[in-house]
Formats: C-alpha cells, structure tokens, sequence
C-alpha cells in the first residue's frame, strides 16, 4: 500500500459502526472482551514483526503469524520498528524497511486480515540522531513527525537533555519507548516529570504492568498510570513466545480497573492515532480515584 494512502484508510477504519465491529470483533478474537469495551481498533506503535532485521522473527511466515496474532487480538494498525542503534550491526536502511513492510501489507491483504503495517524504527537515544536525520537514515513512525526513541536500561545519557532538545529543534516530535524500563527512571520517578518538560510523549509497554521486566519496572508502569504520565500503550512484540499481542488482554482488564475505559482508549487508539497523524497526544484524565490508588499500588497485581 502506498504510504500517502495511510492516513486516509487509518482514519476511515476509526469510524466504523459500533454493529460491525462487534461482529467481526466476535469472530476474529476469541478474547474480545476488551476490545468491544473500547468499541474500537486498537494501534500499536512499537513493534519487531519484520523479519531478519534484529531480535524479532528470524523468517517471514514467523511474521505472518504475528500479524494473524495482532488481527485477532484486535488490532487495525501496527508500526513496525526495528532497532536503530548507531554504531552497530542494527543500522538498518530505510529503503529496506519501506521494502518489507510493503511485502507484509501485501501477504496480510491477500490472506483477507484487516491489518495494517506502517513503517518506523525504534532509535537507540544517541548524540548522533541529529546527523542521521540530516542523512535521512531513520524513519518517523507512519508519516509522522514521530520519532520513537529508546532510552538506555540502565541510565540517561548525561546529555539526554540536549539530544531532545537537538532533535525538537528539527521540527521532529519524541515518542519515548517504555521509559519503566529504564533503571535511572524506576529508581527516582521524579525525572519523568522532567522528561516530560522538556516536550516528549512517554509509550509504555503493557508487559511491564504483568512484571515482565522485573518489579522495578512494574512499579514505575503503575506510578505513571495513576499520574496520569502515559501517552500511549505498545506490545513491544518480538515473536508469538514472550512478547506478544494476546497478553495485553489481561493486562488492558486490569488496567481498565485502574485508570477507566477512557484512558485505556485513549492510550491504545485515539494517542496512537494522533501520533500518525501528526499530532500531539492528549493527557490522560485524572480522576479522584486514581489519586486515590496511588497509595495502594502494591496491592494491585
């Protein structure tokens, strides 16, 4: 699919009717509970489904299969982003990024599943983003301005202030991958205030709120839940074993409980949505009992 057409068929997706949505939602996923709940298509903007590219599937009918995955599980569009990390062997070209999600859309369209695969990269947070831009090597999420970033796992660059700063000044936007994963962050949640002054949108992955990645990363997850700190919600999926698209269900359940159904929403459609288009997220709406459970967080899970 011609990526100019993106934005017109994400957009005519959002708006179907409730009736037929619940139809085929009751067909295509045998854990829709979730999905009918939200009465609508979830996005998901960080995810390894193309093969041969880094940790992800290792063939393509491995990637088929996690678009089979994602369809049933009630998802419209998905990203895919490969690791960018400069300096290594996971520097892929953006020629053949484009080349493969274009081979993807076109399996996924003749097996008859409503999915649809945009193009991105999940970009190691590095001095030399600013250069690559200027050499076109790296991808925005879809159309977007979007640039998904991934901090380190242990601490911020010391000049992580000055990377966002260079790659704002470019007229880019930052989407910044599960900042819960980043032991700095877990240790003094304070910084993701400061993160989020300095002008970027924080996405976290739903495994984290399962402890996937350890319980400092869980309880990180939670605190920006319930302050309301979230932008958008991603699998994160590598393959079908571990990370992957059906356990969000539980987790999105869960989750409902904790921030409402208007959150869980806005976090898995309508951000992702604005994000491809181009715009910024909106906030999460606090409410009086999300407050409240912030003092009870480790009574949740």
């Amino acid at each position: 699919m011609p990526a100019r057409d993106h934005k017109k068929r994400s957009t005519s997706n959002l708006k179907r009717t409730t009736s037929n949505f619940e139809s085929k939602a009751i067909v295509a996923n045998p854990h829709r509970h979730l999905t009918i709940e939200l009465n609508c298509l979830m996005i998901d903007l960080h995810c390894h489904i193309l093969h041969g590219f880094d940790d992800g599937p290792e063939i393509f009918a491995e990637s088929v299969q996690m678009a089979q995955a994602f369809a049933r599980s009630g998802y419209q569009i998905i990203a895919a982003t490969p690791h960018m990390i400069p300096g290594t062997a996971w520097m892929p070209s953006t020629d053949r990024i484009k080349k493969e999600v274009s081979g993807l859309n076109q399996t996924i369209e003749n097996a008859g599943l409503e999915l649809e695969i945009v193009f991105g990269m999940e970009i190691a947070m590095d001095p030399q983003i600013t250069d690559l831009l200027d050499d076109e090597r790296l991808l925005p999420l879809g159309n977007s301005s979007f640039l998904l970033i991934e901090p380190p796992f242990q601490q911020l660059p010391p000049n992580w202030e000055q990377i966002i700063f260079s790659i704002l000044a470019k007229g880019y936007s930052i989407l910044i991958a599960h900042p819960e994963r980043c032991g700095q962050l877990a240790d003094n949640p304070g910084l993701i205030d400061e993160l989020i002054k300095t002008g970027v949108f924080l996405q976290v992955s739903w495994g984290s709120f399962f402890g996937q990645y350890g319980r400092a990363a869980a309880r990180l997850a939670r605190i920006m839940a319930t302050k309301g700190q979230i932008h958008c919600l991603a699998t994160d999926s590598h393959h079908l074993g571990g990370h992957n698209p059906s356990m969000m269900h539980t987790a999105g359940l869960k989750l409902r409980k904790l921030i409402g159904l208007e959150n869980v929403r806005k976090l898995t459609t309508d951000n992702p949505q604005r994000v491809l288009n181009g715009k910024p997220p909106q906030p999460m709406t606090l409410s009086a009992a999300m407050t409240a459970r912030k003092r009870r967080w480790w009574r949740w899970w």
